[in-house]
């Protein structure tokens, strides 16, 4: 017995330092994220990975820190959840910066930041008042951003908003948008968004803002589209560039290719063109003719193959090998969240 004592000791001490090892950082319901966040260090050159346990967390989350990874339990029972328009936010302020709506908020200087296993919710429209006005879950400023293995949704416009001044980029895998507003992916800069699942309610899903320069680019690889009613693919106002590649959509998306969002007014001359570029894409029903292949039109004439994150980001930032990396502690099984339930 005494043997056997020792020997579970020594699994609870190996246990112990193993945690200690694959995280800076775990967070219990009733704790504070953001508590964990400010012990962080200020200018961190790796990852520092704070864990959030099972639990809902009704908290507004701000990352102001460079390299932090906010790692749920699992990506349904880990729930950060905040009720918030541009007009009723609380916190306006941190550390004398603005800060914008959001349940997650990532402040300039908030580069290299991982999201992963959780359930990001602004559920203001169902909780608050029944509006779709914008109810950010993720709004951020900051580049070289990675969301992956989430639930994002909101009850309103604009729900994962990444917009780093001069165009950020952006990494997105198996995630599950929800969102009955327009534009819930909506960057500015450079996306790759991969094996996602977009749910709408009758408005636009998707939207991108490329001004400044002719290469920012939307690209969406291997996901899927629904919508509770009829609903536009997506749309854009400021010059933009979308390519989507095998990618399945129900009967839902109507036929109205992606275009300008407006007939009554200019927010921008769209200096390089509509460029909307689709490999393989499938509909219910039956494509329409604007669905059609046409990756010969774009620059360089890119083949399908050849389109991946890498590419996407010009070969200046590699977010799926930084993933790899850390896939002791990231690991999920990718690529399960496609087509994930919809609600009806």
């Amino acid at each position: 017995m005494k043997k056997i004592f020792h020997i579970l000791c020594w699994l609870i001490l190996i246990s112990t330092t193993s945690q200690a090892q694959r995280y800076q950082a775990t967070v219990s319901p009733g704790q504070s994220i953001q508590a964990a966040i400010e012990a962080a260090p200020e200018h961190a050159t790796k990852p520092y990975i704070i864990f959030i346990k099972n639990g809902t967390y009704n908290q507004k989350v701000i990352i102001d820190k460079p390299n932090i990874v906010l790692l749920g339990e699992n990506r349904d029972s880990t729930r950060i959840i905040n009720a918030e328009t541009a007009a009723s936010r609380k916190i306006k302020e941190y550390k004398g910066q603005p800060v914008n709506m959001g349940v997650i908020v990532l402040q300039k200087g908030a580069d290299d930041c991982i999201i992963s296993g959780l359930t990001v919710y602004n559920n203001y429209g169902t909780t608050v008042e029944q509006t779709t006005v914008h109810q950010m879950a993720i709004y951020g400023q900051a580049t070289r951003t990675i969301v992956i293995n989430c639930n994002v949704w909101a009850d309103g416009n604009d729900a994962l908003s990444l917009w780093a001044p001069d165009g950020g980029m952006y990494y997105h895998a198996d995630l599950y948008l929800r969102c009955p507003g327009v534009d819930f992916l909506c960057p500015r800069g450079w996306c790759y968004a991969t094996r996602c699942t977009f749910y709408g309610d009758g408005r636009a899903l998707i939207w991108h803002d490329g001004r400044g320069n002719p290469d920012k680019k939307l690209v969406i690889t291997d996901s899927h589209f629904d919508s509770k009613r009829p609903v536009t693919l997506g749309r854009y106002h400021h010059d933009s560039q979308f390519f989507l590649l095998n990618c399945t959509m129900t009967s839902k998306i109507i036929d109205h290719p992606i275009g300008y969002a407006y007939s009554d007014q200019v927010l921008d001359s769209i200096p390089w063109g509509n460029r909307v570029y689709m490999y393989n894409v499938k509909r219910d029903g039956g494509n329409f003719a604007w669905m059609e292949n046409n990756l010969e039109k774009a620059k360089g004439s890119p083949k399908a193959s050849e389109i991946n994150a890498k590419w996407t980001f010009g070969g200046a930032w590699d977010p799926e090998a930084k993933i790899q990396a850390l896939w002791s502690v990231l690991a999920y099984k990718k690529g399960q969240f496609v087509n994930y339930k919809t609600e009806k």
